[in-house]
């Protein structure tokens, strides 16, 4: 029996998962990004979440980051539960090759989402994770990152409102159930939903133009599941897709 421990690090949330050979993903769990949190204080977190799995069943950690400050952190957190060093999965390598200048400047998520889309596939994709900010990165068929965008998400789009106008108020951003906005919160929620919307599949035109056809689209990120059923193209939502990718870079790293 392999289990491992993945953990991705965002700029919001902490994801975690346990993976088993045999069984798939047995647990997944979240929790707040806070640089301030120590070591001891996180790992204490993650065996209150692992509950019934013990961490002496755990073979390998398995970590990506985009938040610098945490990543130590967290690495000796892992250390400590299963008594060598983890896997840190960023760009280059683990078989997904990146046309990206330098390309260990691609964030860790987007090349672990990337690497995970292509192994669903195995043809062009573009990956789309709509979250704290919005990302649209693009494989091509020869199984190669070429390129990617980067946007802010809804929260930031509803903060810039507030800080760039005097009367505007903050709305937590929603995608409404209709075509125009007859009250200013309706008119922001339409404004930062739609737009939200509208800019994804902008972007996404941009990354089929660049693979040279429409190639299947994949979702993640914490809004995925939201804007999914207003796209005007078809799509596949992959949740797990971050910790998917984490397991196979590990299997990558083994089979080298």
């Amino acid at each position: 029996m392999s289990r491992r421990l993945a953990i991705d690090i965002g700029n919001t949330h902490i994801k975690l998962g346990v993976h088993d050979t045999g069984a798939g993903w047995i647990g997944k769990w979240a929790l707040s990004t806070e640089v301030r949190r120590t070591a001891d204080e996180y790992r204490l977190s993650i065996v209150s979440l692992l509950g019934d799995i013990d961490a002496a069943t755990l073979n390998q950690v398995v970590i990506s980051s985009v938040v610098p400050l945490l990543t130590p952190a967290l690495m000796r957190v892992g250390k400590g539960l299963i008594g060598r060093h983890p896997l840190e999965v960023s760009p280059p390598g683990f078989g997904l090759p990146v046309r990206y200048q330098p390309p260990e400047s691609l964030g860790a998520d987007r090349f672990v989402n990337a690497l995970a889309a292509w192994h669903l596939w195995h043809e062009s994709v573009v990956v789309v994770d709509a979250g704290t900010t919005a990302t649209v990165d693009a494989v091509n068929a020869e199984g190669e990152f070429i390129g990617g965008a980067i946007a802010p998400g809804p929260h930031f789009l509803a903060a810039a409102l507030v800080r760039g106008t005097a009367k505007l108020p903050y709305v937590p951003p929603s995608i409404p159930d209709c075509t125009l906005g007859q009250s200013t919160k309706t008119a922001i929620q339409v404004g930062v939903g739609y737009g939200f919307i509208g800019m994804v599949e902008a972007l996404v035109d941009r990354a089929w133009s660049a693979i040279g056809h429409k190639a299947p689209v994949v979702l993640t990120g914490g809004w995925s599941r939201r804007i999914q059923p207003h796209l005007h193209f078809p799509s596949r939502l992959q949740a797990n897709l971050t910790l998917d990718g984490l397991i196979i870079a590990a299997d990558m790293d083994q089979a080298r």
